[in-house]
């Protein structure tokens, strides 16, 4: 079989994405589609709009075969890791063929030269990138600036689109996996990643989220059965000042020495969020406070996310901890998770329940638990805000045939 493989969040789940499944199938051909999602919380430091059952829900009724649950360690992580984790589960699934990617730039081979510069760096591009981090840039821009300067990359070459930098990623961990799978570059159309204008078919998830929570129509800017679940879970939707409570709680509970224990919080950053957190009342005086020159926005919210969450530097070990967590399938579907139980790495786990000796001693479920237990707090209605979901949701399966 002819598997694809793609790393989303489908947050929600729109008609690039819908675009990116169908034109990878076509072109290569393939017989399925395995998608590795981010669970409750996404990559930029946010709650995904709704649930990762939900979300997955979406996709496989718009053309995805096979929803797999990328575990929040990762999801949450920067650029690197949560690339990382996400190309090493597929790889280690044992039936997947190609790795198809959105991305702004879509020459493959500057792409992996990149790749390969930034794997095993020359010296000059690491004096370019010292001399732009000591100037107080952010490590992208600084790396950007650095392959520029350095003369690896052409000035054409816009490096610090989001798309373009997890495109790198992907194409160092598969060569540090040295794996088998081959990359496939869909050439995205239609709206930047921020960009919130919506007078295209094909508009940015950033824009779509901003015109749901204005009650703006987007049912044309989706796929219909990837709307309907939005439409009809509506009352169930996140954003992140549903978590200004909680978060102001944990930051005001924790000491900047305690602080230093959490992934990304370093150089004094502790001491930023600590006073943050006494001064502020809601998440965006919060961020407005910790921000400097030196960290984009979106590290500021992956950093509060991950003190939120309790996420420590200690390192993970997927080898030791993988899991291939079900969140939704169709008829194909089954049929690649029949092979990935025969030729895979890790566990399948379509109910939780099945499997305590995961539960209580594997720290990466432990945490995706957790995750959904606190993504719970942010619902408006009580009843909604109940935990354990993890243990009473079974993956979504749909049925294509009568």
């Amino acid at each position: 079989m002819k598997i694809i493989g793609i790393v989303a969040e489908y947050n929600p789940f729109h008609n690039g994405h819908a675009f990116q499944v169908s034109h990878s199938k076509e072109t290569l051909g393939a017989d399925g589609v395995v998608a590795i999602m981010s669970g409750n919380f996404v990559q930029r430091g946010y709650p995904a709009l709704l649930n990762k059952w939900l979300r997955a829900e979406m996709a496989v009724k718009s053309g995805v075969n096979l929803v797999l649950e990328l575990p929040t360690y990762y999801a949450t992580a920067s650029a690197e890791p949560f690339a990382e984790g996400a190309v090493t589960l597929l790889h280690h699934t044992g039936v997947i063929t190609h790795l198809s990617f959105g991305s702004e730039i879509d020459d493959l081979d500057t792409l992996s030269k990149l790749a390969q510069i930034i794997s095993a760096p020359d010296e000059a591009y690491l004096l370019a990138l010292e001399e732009g981090l000591k100037s107080g840039l952010s490590y992208p821009r600084a790396r950007a600036m650095a392959l520029l300067d350095s003369g690896n990359a052409h000035p054409s070459i816009n490096l610090n689109q989001a798309n373009a930098i997890l495109v790198i990623e992907y194409l160092k961990a598969l060569k540090k996996l040295d794996s088998s799978i081959t990359p496939f570059i869909v050439k995205r159309r239609g709206k930047g990643y921020h960009d919130e204008t919506l007078d295209s078919p094909m508009v940015s998830a950033t824009g779509i989220r901003k015109a749901f929570f204005e009650k703006l129509s987007i049912e044309h800017l989706m796929p219909m059965p990837a709307a309907e679940v939005l439409s009809r879970n509506a009352h169930l939707s996140s954003r992140i000042e549903d978590f200004e409570l909680p978060l102001l709680y944990k930051i005001r509970s924790m000491t900047p020495d305690s602080m230093q224990a959490i992934r990304e919080v370093n150089e004094g950053l502790e001491n930023r969020i600590s006073e943050a957190g006494r001064l502020c009342g809601d998440y965006h005086c919060l961020t407005a406070q910790i921000k400097t020159k030196r960290y984009t926005m979106t590290r500021i919210n992956r950093t509060l996310l991950n003190l939120y969450l309790d996420i420590d530097k200690q390192k993970s070990d997927l080898d030791k901890d993988g899991y291939f967590r079900v969140l939704a399938f169709d008829e194909i579907g089954q049929k690649i998770i029949r092979q990935i139980k025969k030729n895979g790495y890790h566990p399948i786990i379509t109910n939780i329940n099945k499997h305590p000796d995961l539960v209580a001693g594997n720290p990466l479920l432990q945490l995706d638990i957790k995750a959904t237990n606190l993504y719970q707090l942010g619902k408006q209605s009580a009843t909604d805000r109940k935990g354990g979901l993890d243990f009473t949701t079974s993956p979504y399966r749909h049925q294509t045939t009568p």
